[in-house]
């Protein structure tokens, strides 16, 4: 075995590692790790101004504490964001493990470029409901194992239905991580499971597999978050995975009201700073508690004491302080309404 070999070996474990601490919080707490678009404009002036926006990007996601990010765009986008970060190295908080999701052709380049992973759409993002389906497709797997062989993550994502999702169980979930450990030859840093609703008019939360606590701590299983921000529903949809097991969620660009129709990445660097910081907070979680068992009391002569209680709590913020976009008793950010 040549040194090369070597290194880029010891290059693909080390990522895999440093991805799974990623994904998966020792207190068992739920990661967040959003999915960065990154457009790739034909004008001179705007790519000179969306390359100031994506070295601006990375110190926003570093500061709300994201677990992870998942970046689609090109490799020089990929580059500008992963350098950036160098800057953090050796601090707190330090640079975020980037999943790379664009074109998979040039894996090294990719690899060069500082991904810790690539995104692996399995049988090219179509829903699968079986083992027979993985089975049936190659190309995927060729993918993984490329990856490997340049010293990067493969991080598997499967799609399924809502029916399908309803039908699976904690064996079921097992039996697709072997599946991947044998072809890539060792346990994915990471599995991705997203769930297509049943109709586009379906109105009810899609169902959402069991995960076992001791596949978890083998793999962090990720669930794909796609509802629009707003009136609660991000925070709802990310603790329906945590209900079902889940170690953490991939928040889709999809979160991000408005983003199709302007991908402006200064709005999206604020929305989730915003949001996965204040899903992360532990002061919007406790005043929710305290409100609940307060208000069930139904003792009116101890409102203005309440009220005065959670002020002094602080866990409404300055009383002084302007409006805040941000809903805290929620854990989401308001904006775009």
């Amino acid at each position: 075995m040549s040194c090369a070999t070597v290194v880029t070996a010891l290059s693909a474990e080390v990522s895999r590692a440093h991805l799974q601490q990623a994904f998966a919080s020792p207190s068992g707490k739920l990661t967040y790790s959003p999915e960065l678009i990154i457009p790739e404009p034909n004008d001179p002036t705007a790519i000179l101004l969306l390359s100031n926006a994506v070295q601006n990007l990375p110190s926003r996601i570093r500061a709300c504490k994201a677990n992870a990010a998942v970046l689609q765009g090109s490799v020089s986008a990929l580059r500008t964001f992963v350098n950036e970060q160098e800057v953090a190295r050796g601090n707190f908080p330090g640079p975020v493990p980037v999943i790379y999701s664009g074109s998979l052709e040039r894996m090294e380049e990719i690899a060069q470029a500082g991904a810790g992973g690539i995104l692996v759409s399995i049988c090219d993002g179509q829903e699968i409901s079986s083992l027979s389906d993985l089975e049936s497709e190659a190309k995927w797997k060729e993918i993984c194992q490329l990856a490997i062989q340049c010293g990067i993550q493969p991080v598997p994502e499967i799609t399924i239905g809502h029916v399908t999702a309803s039908k699976w169980t904690e064996e079921t979930m097992e039996a697709f991580v072997d599946c991947f450990a044998k072809i890539i030859g060792a346990d994915p840093a990471a599995l991705i499971v997203t769930i297509n609703s049943e109709s586009d008019d379906q109105e009810s939360p899609v169902a959402i597999p069991p995960v076992n606590k001791a596949l978890n701590r083998r793999v962090p299983i990720l669930g794909s978050v796609r509802v629009t921000a707003g009136e609660g529903r991000l925070n709802e949809e990310s603790q329906r995975f945590k209900e079902a097991g889940f170690s953490g969620t991939l928040l889709r660009s999809d979160c991000v009201p408005g983003f199709r129709m302007n991908p402006n990445l200064e709005i999206v660097a604020g929305f989730w700073a915003h949001c996965i910081a204040d899903l992360k907070s532990t002061k919007s979680k406790s005043f929710s508690f305290r409100a609940k068992n307060n208000m069930e009391k139904n003792a009116l002569t101890n409102w203005a004491n309440y009220q005065q209680s959670v002020i002094e709590s602080g866990a409404l913020g300055d009383p002084n302080d302007s409006y805040s976009i941000v809903n805290e008793a929620a854990g989401e950010y308001k904006g775009f309404a």
